[in-house]
């Protein structure tokens, strides 16, 4: 079986709210192994909303739609899928009844326009909703059904859960799961692991997709079978495959963050940090914050551009700046400490403007040079921060 969600309301085209329900409604159908193809979002039109549903008719064979049922002029999903249906509206009492009782368990009386809600399409499925005051339905055609839900999130997805998924679960016969693994991984591109992983990234089941972030890219193995057992004994030689080309540029796998990474290499042997950076602004200290491992990281705040802390150095003002960020690493390591510093932008001997990222311990000191990160914007910021990271997590290892 295939699926599309359809998302109305104008406030979602204008931006004016973010879109949640999506997600919900797409993470319960991975889950009985329905598969999602689309998702389309539409305005508060009647016949916007009917030419939708036509098309996504023509094209699956479930279609859930969230909002436009509650009791407002503009709430037109009922006509709509009484339209799209071929089917007229009627009027129900029994679900007048359903809404007057929930205004009364808190404590109001329904007003004339709540009977609205009352109506829908001819020979359609009621679904009881207990926790508000809009009936669901669904409308069964020759095509494919279509399934009505509030565009309440906390209503629409107790809806789905208790009523949706059970109902879609007796219509799909043999059980499927689809389950997912992501492999992360900092310090390589979007476009080299491509090249690396090509042909693996054109299977069928599993499939293997990627998607990127500033400094990081996700490999995804997805696949589909009767059990999770059997999604999992799928995924296991292609994830050994992934990784034996892609090497030691996975640093963990599903929700891992890389700070936590390198937080509890730094907790296991025993290490402090002591930072400099003139660069990131607050995104390096956010990561250790988000982690919960600011406890291991000391921030030496009176660096506080690139100029003082090579002033702070005693440095020759001549000096290669690559040198004065070593000298900065090794001056933070000697207490035992690993020694971070970073400074930009500097001129270097390859570039006019670069970053520096240098790190020391025990005397030992590397600096790594960055074209793209002096950028003093938040982008610049966060893919700073994830080089940075990558470094020490790969320090940290070795």
């Amino acid at each position: 079986m295939k699926a599309e969600i359809i998302l109305t309301g104008t406030e979602l085209l204008l931006g004016e709210i973010v879109d949640t329900n999506s997600m919900v409604i797409a993470r319960l159908l991975r889950d009985i192994g329905l598969d999602l193809h689309y998702k389309t979002t539409v305005g508060d039109n009647e016949a916007r909303i009917a030419e939708v549903l036509r098309h996504a008719l023509s094209r699956v064979d479930v279609v859930i739609v969230s909002g436009g049922l509650g009791p407002t002029v503009d709430d037109v999903t009922r006509q709509a899928a009484a339209a799209a249906a071929d089917r007229k509206l009627i009027y129900s009492p029994a679900l007048e009844q359903q809404i007057a009782a929930r205004f009364a368990k808190f404590g109001r009386k329904m007003g004339e326009n709540n009977k609205r809600q009352a109506w829908i399409p001819e020979d359609a499925l009621p679904v009881e909703n207990p926790v508000g005051t809009a009936p669901c339905f669904i409308v069964e055609t020759e095509q494919g059904s279509i399934i009505c839900l509030p565009g309440v999130p906390r209503e629409l997805e107790h809806q789905m859960k208790q009523a949706i998924i059970p109902w879609l679960k007796e219509k799909m016969g043999p059980p499927q799961r689809i389950k997912a693994k992501i492999l992360r991984t900092c310090g390589i591109g979007e476009s080299n692991i491509d090249r690396k992983i090509d042909n693996l990234m054109r299977l069928n089941n599993p499939t293997v997709g990627l998607a990127a972030h500033l400094g990081q890219v996700d490999v995804r193995i997805t696949a589909k079978a009767p059990t999770l057992a059997e999604a999992d004994a799928l995924i296991a030689p292609v994830e050994t495959e992934v990784r034996q080309r892609l090497g030691d540029v996975i640093f963990g796998v599903d929700d891992d963050e890389l700070a936590d990474m390198v937080g509890r290499l730094l907790k296991e042997r025993g290490l402090q940090l002591a930072v400099v950076d003139t660069l990131t602004g607050d995104e390096l200290a956010h990561e250790w914050r988000k982690t919960g491992h600011a406890d291991v990281v000391q921030s030496h705040q009176q660096f506080g551009s690139a100029a003082d802390a090579l002033a702070a150095s005693a440095l020759d003002p001549g000096l290669e700046a690559s040198v004065a960020a070593s000298v900065i690493a090794q001056s933070l390591s000697r207490a035992g400490a690993l020694g971070l510093c970073l400074i930009g932008p500097v001129a270097t001997e390859t570039a006019e403007q670069a970053s520096l990222i240098a790190l020391a311990h025990n005397g030992n000191v590397s600096v790594s040079q960055h074209l793209y990160g002096y950028r003093a914007d938040e982008a610049g910021q966060q893919w700073l921060a994830a080089q940075t990271l990558n470094q020490l997590w790969r320090a940290l290892k070795n």
